[in-house]
C-alpha cells in the first residue's frame, strides 16, 4: 500500500473528532445495539485510520482509530456508509446477529488522499497549495538505465530533461522551468530521503530503491529550502518495508545496445574523398592560374580516384554494436513487528556503445524503521555503492567522435601484419593523426567511485499534537581517476606522428557532507478545522578534498605510475562551505475549502560576503476548493475543482567556494639569481556579496472529473531573478579587471498543462498522461541598460545574453548566398577575401563593409524550445500489460558547430558525403550549402548556414509486460521486453537534437557527442 495512508498523518484527527462524536450521541437511544469493525485497504489490507463512519440517514457517526477500527450504536436493517479521501465510498447493511465488520475499501481512480512528500515533511494532495508534480512510478515502466534522473524524462510538466550523451552512467541534464541565472547554476537540488545532498545524484542510487520522486517547482514549495530552492527541489524517497509484509523480490534485466543507421553522420568513404582531393587541385589550377591542369599535377595518391582500394568508416570501427546490458536486484523486505527492516542488493553493467567503454556498479541499502514504544519512533538509512567507468574523451572535434569523422579514410586501421596503422593521413594537407580504434584499445582511461550515505532520525510524539524530529545525515564521496597515454600513440595534436613521450594523470577527490535537522511540528483537527505548523533548524557542512599528480618520460609503457615518471608534478587542495538556517511553515485548511499556507527561511551561508551572510525567504500560497462550496451542482464533470495561487522568494548560491574573498595565486619570481617562490592577489574581495534571488507567482488549477478517471491541472508562473552573480569590469588601475558583483535581472514566464486519464473497456484498463511545457525567458537587465554577454568563439559561434531577448541567443553572420562571380564579389559590400564559392555575409550594421570580427554577428538561432512535451499511455488486458513513453521539443535552432570541420573544403579533413555538392564553378554552383575548396575564409566562421531546426519527438520507452498465473512455486512473477530510445522523429542531421556541447547558458551547441544506442532488454521480476 501506498506511504501516503500511513497513520502518523490522520491518527490525531481520528482521536479528536471519535472524542467529539462520542460526546456528542452519547444520549441516544439504547435500544441499538454496538457495532464494531476494522477498515482496511482492499489491495494489501493495511489498516486505515481516519474512515468515517456514519449510519446512513442520521447524524450518528464516528472515525476509524489508528488501527482501522471503529465502534457505533446502529440497528439491524441500518445501513453505514464509510468514506474516506481517496477510496471508493462504500455502503455496508448492518444485519441482525452480526455485530462485528471486516470492511475493505477499493482506491478511487486519482488519490486526493494520497499524502506528498513535501519540504521537511507530507501533505496531503488535496491540501496542496503549490506547484507539485508527483512522479507515478507506476507508468515509467521497466527502463534499462543507470542513472535516476532518467526517470524524470518525460513526467512532469516544466521539467525539461536532456539526454545530451548516450555515455554509460551518465547524468542527464534536468531543468525547472527554464535557466533563470547568467551567472550562477541552473541545476535542481536533489533531497534524498529528506537529506540535501546538492545538485547532482552521482551514482550513489539505483533507481530499483526508489519509492516515490515529487518535484517541487514554485517558490511557495521550494522556499523552505532557501537559498538553494530557486532552480527547483526534486524529492526521492527511497523504498521501506510495507506494514505486515514478508517478501523477496528478485528483478533481472538483461539486453543488448546498438546505435541505429539512422543516427550516424554519413562522411565520404575512401574513393568519393580521393575524388575530391583529386577535383580540388584541379579547382584551384583552374581558379588561380586559369589553365587545366596536367594529369601529373595531381598528386598521385589522388590522380586516379577509382583505384583507392581501402575505404574505412572510422565511426563504425569504433562502435561496439551489440553491447550487453545487465542489471540485477534483490531485494528482502519484513514489515512484521514493532521494527520493519528492509535490504537490496543491486549490480548493474553497462558496456558502452563505443568500444573499450562502459559503465559497473554494485548498491547495497539497508533500512530500520518503526516504533520503540507509542512515543518514540526511529529510522535508519545506510546506502552503499562502488562504481567504475571505463571512459573516452569523446565530445568535441578533436576527441575520439570528431576524430572519427574526419580522419581520412584511404588507410586501414591494422597493418598486413596485424599491428595498429599508428598514423593516418599526414599528407598532401591531409592533417594527421592518430588511430582512434589504437587510442581507445591502448590508453588506459579509468574513473572509479566509493560512496556512502547514510542518515537516521529519533521521532518523540508527545502532548498528543506534537512531534519532535532529531536526523542527522552523511554522505562519504571519494573518486579515483586515472589516464595513461603511452608512447606509441601519435599526439593529441595534427600531424605529431609517433612515438611521442608518455604521459600519465592521475587524481583522487574526497567529499564528505554531513548535516543535521530539528523538527518540531503540530498537527491538530477541530471539526471543521485542520492546522499543522512546523518549526526547524538546519545546519550543514561539506568539505572537498583533492590530489592530482602528472608524469612525463616514462621508461617503458608497462609502469604505469608516477614514481616511474623522470619529470613529475603535483598539486593538491581543500575548500569547504557551511549553511546554517532558521525556518517555519503553517498550513490551515477551513471545511477542506479554503487552504492557506506560509513558510519562512533565514539562512547564513559561507559563500556570501562578510556583510550579507544571511537572506530571507518568505512564501505564501491559498487555495480555494471550488467543488466543495454547497452552490456547486452534483454533477459527474466536477469531482473536484481547486484553485490555487502562491508567491515566494528563493535564492541561489552554486557560485563555488570563495567567490566574496581575495584570493591567492602562485606566482614565482627571480631573486638573487635564483627563482623563489611566491603568491599574489588574483581578484578582488566584495563583502557584499549576497544571494541571487528569485521571486515567483504561480496560479494553478486542479480540476478532478468523472470520478476522477480525468485529472487537469494548470498552471501560469512568473519567475523573476534579480541580483544575478556576474563578474563586472574593475578599472584596471585596481590591479584587477573582473569581480564577482550581485548585478543583473532574468525573467521566466510559462504555462504548464498536465492530464491524466484512466480508464476501462470490460477487462482493458487505460491509462495516460500528457504534459505540456511553454516557457519564455528575457534578460531584463545585465550590467546596465544596453550591456550583453558574450560567449563562445568565432568559428564556433556565440551565445548572446543582452537586455530585452532570450538569454543564450546564438550569434554569427547570415549567410546570404554564395557568391558566383567576381561581379557580385564587386556589387556587394566588401567582403575582404572573398572568391567566387564563399559565403556572402549580411552588412549588418549597414557601413558597407562585413567585418572580420564581430561588428556584423547577429542574431541567427534560437536554442529554447517553444514547447516541450511529454507523453505516457500505458494499460494492461487480463495477464498482458504495456507501456509507450514519448517525448518532444518543438521549434528550436541547434549550431552544428562540427560542420566547420566535416565541412572544411580546405581538405584537410574528410567531408559530408552532402559535400559532393559543393560549389565548383559558376555553371556548377552545386546545393548552395557547400562552399568552394579555393579559400577558407568566408566559409568557417560562425554564421547561419550552420543552424537547423532541432525540432523532434522521441519515442523513449516500450514495455510490453506478462504476469504469470498464480502457481505454488512462484506466487507472483512477470516477465517484460523494453525498448530504450528506439525510435526517433527528426529532420535535424546531426546524431541527438538534445545534444548540448557546452553546457550551463552556452546551449545550442552541437560538437558530437558519445553516440545515442538504442537498448533492447527481456527481464523478470520474481516475487515470494
Amino acid at each position: 500500500m501506498k506511504t501516503c495512508y500511513k497513520p502518523l498523518l490522520i491518527g490525531f484527527r481520528s482521536v479528536i473528532m471519535a472524542f467529539l462524536l462520542v460526546v456528542t450521541y452519547s444520549g441516544y437511544s439504547q435500544d441499538a445495539g454496538q457495532i464494531t469493525g476494522r477498515v482496511v485497504a482492499a489491495e494489501d489490507s493495511e489498516p486505515l485510520p481516519g474512515v468515517s463512519i456514519l449510519v446512513k440517514g442520521t447524524t450518528r457517526g464516528t472515525v476509524t482509530n489508528m488501527d482501522g477500527e471503529f465502534a457505533i450504536q446502529a440497528s439491524s436493517g441500518e445501513t453505514l456508509t464509510i468514506s474516506f479521501i481517496g477510496f471508493e465510498t462504500k455502503e455496508v447493511a448492518v444485519t441482525g446477529g452480526q455485530t462485528s465488520y471486516e470492511i475493505s475499501m477499493e482506491p478511487s481512480i486519482g488519490d486526493l488522499g494520497e499524502v506528498v512528500v513535501v519540504g521537511y515533511g507530507s501533505q496531503r494532495k488535496a491540501d496542496i497549495t503549490s506547484a507539485v508534480s508527483v512522479i507515478n512510478m507506476d507508468n515509467i515502466g521497466e527502463v534499462p538505465t543507470t542513472n535516476v534522473t532518467r526517470l524524470l524524462q518525460g513526467q512532469a510538466a516544466g521539467v525539461q530533461v536532456r539526454q545530451t550523451s548516450g555515455r554509460p552512467g551518465e547524468e542527464m541534464e534536468v531543468t525547472i522551468r527554464g535557466i533563470g541565472s547568467l551567472g550562477a547554476g541552473s541545476r535542481p537540488l536533489y533531497v534524498v530521503d529528506g537529506f540535501p545532498v546538492g545538485t547532482s545524484l552521482g551514482q550513489n542510487l539505483n533507481p530499483a530503491d526508489i519509492e516515490s520522486m515529487t518535484v517541487l517547482k514554485d517558490a511557495a514549495s521550494t522556499a523552505i529550502y532557501g537559498a538553494r530552492g530557486s532552480n527547483g527541489v526534486i524529492l526521492i524517497t527511497t523504498k521501506s518495508a510495507k506494514e505486515g509484509v514478508i517478501s523477496l523480490d528478485f528483478v533481472v534485466n538483461q539486453g543488448i545496445q546498438n546505435v541505429p543507421d539512422g543516427r550516424r553522420t554519413r562522411m565520404m568513404n575512401g574513393p568519393e574523398f580521393a575524388q575530391f582531393k583529386h577535383d580540388s587541385f584541379v579547382d584551384r589550377i583552374r581558379y588561380y592560374e586559369n589553365r587545366e591542369p596536367a594529369l601529373e599535377e595531381i598528386p598521385l595518391e589522388f590522380r586516379f580516384p577509382e583505384q583507392t582500394t581501402t575505404s574505412t568508416d572510422w565511426f563504425d570501427e569504433i562502435l561496439n554494436q551489440n553491447a550487453r546490458f545487465q542489471n540485477y536486484n534483490a531485494t528482502l523486505s519484513s514489515g512484521k513487528g514493532g521494527i520493519r527492516s528492509l535490504v537490496s542488493v543491486g549490480y548493474i553493467n553497462q558496456e558502452g556503445a563505443v568500444i573499450e567503454t562502459g559503465f559497473e556498479r554494485f548498491n547495497v541499502r539497508a533500512n530500520v524503521d518503526g516504533k520503540i514504544n507509542d512515543f518514540i519512533s526511529m529510522g535508519w538509512n545506510i546506502a552503499a555503492s562502488h562504481s567504475r567507468e571505463d571512459y573516452a574523451s569523446t565530445d568535441g572535434r578533436s576527441a575520439i567522435i570528431g576524430k572519427s569523422l574526419w580522419l581520412d579514410p584511404r588507410y586501414p586501421v591494422y597493418n598486413e601484419d596485424g599491428s595498429f596503422n599508428d598514423f593516418i593521413g599526414g599528407t598532401h594537407g591531409v592533417f594527421g593523426a592518430a588511430n582512434v580504434v589504437q587510442e581507445l584499445v591502448e590508453m588506459e582511461r579509468s574513473r572509479s567511485e566509493n560512496n556512502i550515505l547514510t542518515n537516521g532520525f529519533l521521532e518523540f510524539t508527545f502532548l498528543k499534537d506534537f512531534k519532535f524530529r532529531t536526523s542527522v545525515n552523511a554522505i562519504l564521496e571519494s573518486s579515483d581517476q586515472k589516464e595513461f597515454r603511452p608512447s606509441t600513440l601519435a599526439g593529441t595534436g595534427f600531424n605529431q606522428a609517433p612515438p611521442r613521450e608518455a604521459s600519465l594523470y592521475q587524481r583522487r577527490n574526497e567529499t564528505l557532507n554531513i548535516a543535521a535537522d530539528q523538527l518540531l511540528s503540530y498537527s491538530k483537527i477541530l471539526g471543521s478545522h485542520r492546522v499543522e505548523g512546523l518549526l526547524g533548524f538546519s545546519a550543514q557542512e561539506e568539505t572537498f578534498k583533492y590530489l592530482q599528480g602528472n608524469g612525463n618520460e616514462f621508461p617503458n609503457d608497462q609502469v604505469r605510475y608516477l614514481s616511474a615518471a623522470i619529470r613529475q608534478t603535483s598539486t593538491s587542495g581543500e575548500a569547504d562551505w557551511s549553511l546554517l538556517a532558521y525556518f517555519a511553515r503553517a498550513n490551515y485548511s477551513f471545511d477542506d475549502r479554503y487552504l492557506f499556507s506560509a513558510s519562512f527561511r533565514r539562512e547564513g551561508s559561507s559563500r556570501f560576503g562578510a556583510e550579507n551572510k544571511w537572506g530571507n525567504f518568505p512564501a505564501f500560497s491559498a487555495g480555494w476548493r471550488i467543488s466543495e462550496e454547497s452552490f456547486m451542482p452534483e454533477t459527474r464533470w466536477i469531482t473536484d475543482l481547486k484553485l490555487r495561487a502562491s508567491f515566494g522568494v528563493t535564492g541561489n548560491n552554486a557560485i563555488g567556494n570563495y567567490s566574496s574573498l581575495s584570493n591567492m595565486a602562485i606566482s614565482n619570481y627571480v631573486l638573487g639569481g635564483s627563482i623563489a617562490n611566491g603568491q599574489i592577489l588574483s581578484n578582488f574581495a566584495n563583502a557584499n556579496l549576497g544571494w541571487e534571488q528569485s521571486q515567483q507567482t504561480d496560479i494553478g488549477l486542479d480540476w478532478a472529473m468523472f470520478d476522477n478517471r480525468l485529472i487537469v491541472t494548470a498552471e501560469y508562473y512568473n519567475r523573476l531573478t534579480n541580483n544575478m552573480l556576474l563578474s563586472v569590469e574593475m578599472p584596471v588601475i585596481s590591479g584587477f579587471t573582473q569581480s564577482l558583483d550581485n548585478v543583473g535581472k532574468v525573467q521566466n514566464r510559462g504555462l504548464e498543462l498536465a492530464l491524466d486519464y484512466r480508464t476501462n473497456i470490460n477487462q482493458l484498463n487505460i491509462r495516460s498522461n500528457v504534459n505540456l511545457t511553454i516557457n519564455r525567458n528575457k534578460v531584463l537587465e545585465i550590467r546596465g541598460e544596453n550591456d550583453e554577454i558574450w560567449s563562445g568563439g568565432f568559428y564556433s559561434t556565440y551565445n548572446v545574453s543582452q537586455v530585452g531577448r532570450p538569454l543564450a541567443m546564438l550569434h554569427g553572420f547570415r549567410m546570404m548566398g554564395i557568391f558566383n562571380t567576381e561581379d557580385e564579389i564587386e556589387a556587394w559590400p566588401d567582403q575582404d577575401g572573398a572568391v567566387p564559392g564563399t559565403y556572402k555575409y549580411f552588412d549588418a550594421n549597414g557601413d558597407g563593409v562585413i567585418s572580420y570580427d564581430q561588428q556584423d554577428m547577429i542574431e541567427i538561432g534560437n536554442p529554447h524550445p517553444d514547447y516541450i512535451l511529454g507523453y505516457t499511455l500505458g494499460g494492461d488486458f487480463k495477464s498482458f500489460d504495456f507501456n509507450l513513453m514519448f517525448t518532444g521539443a518543438f521549434n528550436y535552432d541547434v549550431f552544428r558547430n562540427i560542420e566547420a570541420t566535416t565541412m572544411n573544403m580546405d581538405g584537410v579533413f574528410n567531408i559530408l558525403q552532402s559535400g559532393v555538392n559543393r560549389w565548383r564553378s559558376a555553371e556548377n554552383p552545386g546545393d548552395g550549402r557547400g562552399a568552394t575548396t579555393n579559400t577558407w575564409k568566408w566559409q568557417r566562421e560562425s554564421n547561419s548556414r550552420y543552424i537547423y531546426d532541432a525540432t523532434h519527438v522521441w519515442l523513449r520507452n516500450i514495455t510490453l509486460g506478462y504476469t504469470i498465473p498464480t502457481n505454488p512455486v512462484i506466487p507472483n512473477a512477470r516477465v517484460f521486453f523494453s525498448a530504450e530510445n528506439p525510435f526517433l522523429f527528426t529532420s535535424f542531421p546531426g546524431t541527438n537534437p538534445e545534444i548540448n556541447r557546452r553546457g550551463g547558458i552556452n546551449i545550442g551547441v552541437d560538437d558530437e557527442a558519445y553516440p545515442m544506442p538504442r537498448t533492447f532488454t527481456l527481464g523478470a521480476s520474481l516475487r515470494f
